[in-house]
């Protein structure tokens, strides 16, 4: 969304904006160099797999910003390839607004060195967390509002039904899916022991529309080929608005950490984070990561305000049962309260289109 209101203003004022992005942006007016599915991996044992293919994206996209066509860039997110850019950009002088720069109060603090005499560079973060950890190491930053707040609450016929969201990324949806669904198999199980009522079907939550299928086929390999009645795949809205209209009716959810993290908290509704890491970043996290809590509301909060999960072996029983307990001990009451004080932290600073139109006056004045 933060994309694409970005390209749209840019348009807007007059620019070609080339790239590589999802369909929102392209649907704005982003001209893609690249198959933007082909963009998302996590963690270094889904990397490794596609080194190949990433190093031509890379090159693709440095050639452009490097044209004397390029008057300037803008990244967001995804550290892996834009730190690299930054880097670039740097060295070359050219323009450039980093939109969610790396999280540097999580791990990997000397990233921002990269930052630092770098008057080229403007960096947009939607947290103080971020704010503060950048000012320790000698980078200004500026406050973006977060798109959340933008959100219209509709009411929804509530279900006593579960969501899960595997995550974003291909190769990490399909490593934490199997353990997402035991602990759904338990959550509707402990459900009929307590006669809550009509047991809770399961939908599990395809990101994107390239994700439906691998799913689709995962899900039958762990049932033999027949896939009960009481789950299904679906695809996430594309807007977020319409995304937390669709999450807020559900009872609660099993999301991977990222910004799915932030979506259902401020949706309100229980939910617990999990993760299945592969060995490498699993590894590297042990000795790089250095916050206490990876999920964002905890995060922001400074406290365990949502449970999170980490399985590094197999799910077995006793882990699932702690993940269930989870979330059948937390409070409706609580979880809104979470909700409201959380999206007015989000609602603070400029909005993408003021700092994109900011950022673009520079080329618009000579």
């Amino acid at each position: 969304m933060i994309g694409a209101e970005m390209v749209a203003t840019a348009v807007d004022l007059g620019f070609k904006v080339i790239g590589v992005g999802g369909p929102l942006m392209q649907e704005k007016g982003l001209l893609p160099l690249w198959d933007y599915n082909d963009l998302p991996v996590s963690g270094m044992g889904d990397v490794v797999p596609k080194y190949f293919s990433l190093k031509n994206i890379f090159e693709v996209l440095s050639d452009a910003a490097e044209s004397k066509k390029c008057l300037g860039i803008i990244a967001i997110d995804y550290p892996g390839f834009n730190m690299r850019l930054a880097s670039l950009a740097k060295k070359w002088g050219k323009p450039m607004l980093y939109v969610a720069p790396p999280q540097v109060w999580a791990w990997k603090s000397k990233r921002a060195s990269v930052f630092k005499q770098a008057s080229n560079i403007r960096l947009a973060v939607f947290f103080d967390i971020e704010a503060l950890a950048y000012k320790r190491m000698g980078c200004e930053t500026i406050r973006l509002k977060h798109p959340i707040t933008s959100w219209k609450f509709d009411c929804v016929e509530p279900k006593s039904d579960m969501l899960l969201l595997p995550g974003s990324r291909r190769a990490s949806a399909l490593r934490n899916l199997p353990s997402f669904i035991t602990v759904a198999e338990k959550y509707r199980n402990v459900w009929a022991e307590n006669n809550m009522g009509p047991i809770p079907d399961v939908v599990v939550v395809a990101s994107r529309e390239h994700l439906e299928v691998p799913l689709l086929v995962a899900l039958e390999k762990l049932y033999d080929g027949r896939l009960p009645s009481w789950l299904k795949v679906v695809v996430a809205p594309k807007r977020l608005s319409d995304r937390l209209n669709f999450y807020s009716a559900y009872s609660a959810a099993l999301t991977s950490f990222g910004t799915s993290t932030l979506e259902m908290a401020c949706a309100g509704i229980p939910f617990a984070a999990c993760v299945v890491p592969d060995f490498l970043t699993y590894a590297m996290g042990k000795i790089l990561v250095k916050s206490e809590f990876l999920s964002l509301p905890n995060a922001i909060f400074g406290c365990g305000v949502t449970p999170e999960f980490i399985i590094r072996h197999k799910m077995n029983d006793r882990m699932a049962e702690s993940i269930v307990d989870a979330l059948f001990q937390q409070d409706i009451g609580t979880v809104d309260e979470i909700a409201i004080r959380l999206r007015k932290i989000l609602d603070v600073g400029k909005t993408s289109s003021e700092l994109v139109s900011e950022f673009l006056a520079q080329f618009l004045k000579r």
